[in-house]
């Protein structure tokens, strides 16, 4: 009978094969399809790290969020910024990651799906840390009832949890970084200000682009944990604007 470790590294070796043959296709295919079966290579690729991950020990970082947390943009899955924030914590210790994040979704996905298995994930013993950058794809679609649904979210967030301000800008965003920033001591959060880096013309991730926010991430991280009190006196430490 084969053993639950070794059906977790027969499934995670066909994730990797899948990914494979979709990054060669996306490699000689154009434009759109490029970009969907990059999506979907990074998916399977992050499956199977998800699955070694929950296999080893060390600090869990939980990722969630869009497809930026997928490393979408980026010309492989470890530059983009969960990759480089991942490999800056491995220098420290032997820190682990289970990305949740999945493309083409916004701040309801988080709710209705993430947390819901953070909370499965975590169940025995929280994870060291938990991050999450979502509200881009709920700004360009401009649905209904954001406002409801991310004070929702921000309160359903473990305690420490680093949350990031929509990296765009305009009315819209900036009205989403309001409710952010505003929830950010009432929920006990750490932030990471990505608005403050955007540049005029908003989203446009590449290498680069993603080792800026890993900068922006690991300032936040390493801010000092909230205190246990529902609303710390001195407030949580907010990360500055970098230049570039």
């Amino acid at each position: 009978m084969t053993s639950v470790p070794q059906a977790r590294q027969v499934r995670a070796s066909l994730r990797r094969a899948k990914a494979g043959g979709e990054r060669f296709l996306g490699g000689v295919l154009p434009g759109a399809t490029a970009r969907r079966l990059q999506s979907k290579a990074f998916a399977d690729e992050w499956a199977a790290a998800n699955m070694d991950a929950r296999a080893t020990t060390g600090p869990l970082w939980v990722v969630l969020g869009d497809a930026t947390g997928q490393g979408i943009g980026a010309t492989t899955r470890e530059a983009g910024y969960v990759g480089v924030v991942h490999e800056t914590l491995r220098r420290r210790d032997a820190w682990r990651v289970v990305n949740l994040s999945r493309a083409d979704v916004g701040v309801a996905d988080v709710l209705a799906r993430q947390l819901p298995e953070l909370a499965e994930l975590t169940a025995g013993e929280p994870a060291a840390l938990v991050t999450c950058v979502i509200g881009a794809q709920d700004i360009a679609h401009r649905g209904s009832g954001l406002d409801v649904a991310l004070r929702s979210m921000l309160a359903a967030l473990p305690q420490g949890a680093v949350v990031a301000t929509v990296p765009l800008r305009g009315p819209n965003a900036d009205a989403t970084n309001a409710i952010i920033r505003e929830s950010i001591v009432r929920n006990g959060l750490r932030l990471a200000d990505l608005a403050a880096i955007t540049r005029r013309g908003g989203l446009r991730l590449n290498d680069v682009g993603h080792a800026a926010w890993a900068r922006v991430l690991v300032q936040a991280i390493d801010n000092p944990a909230p205190s246990s009190d529902p609303t710390p006196p001195q407030g949580i430490p907010q990360v500055a604007a970098l230049d570039g």
